[in-house]
């Protein structure tokens, strides 16, 4: 029995970071059917992939999640 039901729906996410250069990065995706931490980790993995090459690995990669309209 599951005691908590995670909500699967669609959620937009926007994830921002600093590239190497000091330069900071927002980008924003729209995840569907999904769980929101199952949209929050697509982002971060997201992020790694894309900007493996630029990403500053000292500093945080922030992610906001919201529900879609």
């Amino acid at each position: 029995m599951k005691l908590f039901k995670s909500q699967i729906q669609d959620y937009e996410v926007v994830g921002m970071f600093n590239k190497i250069t000091g330069e900071q990065v927002t980008t924003s995706r729209i995840c569907h059917n999904v769980s929101k931490k199952e949209a929050t980790q697509r982002m971060k993995s997201y992020v790694q992939t894309t900007y493996a090459d630029t990403l500053d690995l000292h500093r945080p990669i922030k992610i906001n999640v919201k529900a879609s309209h």
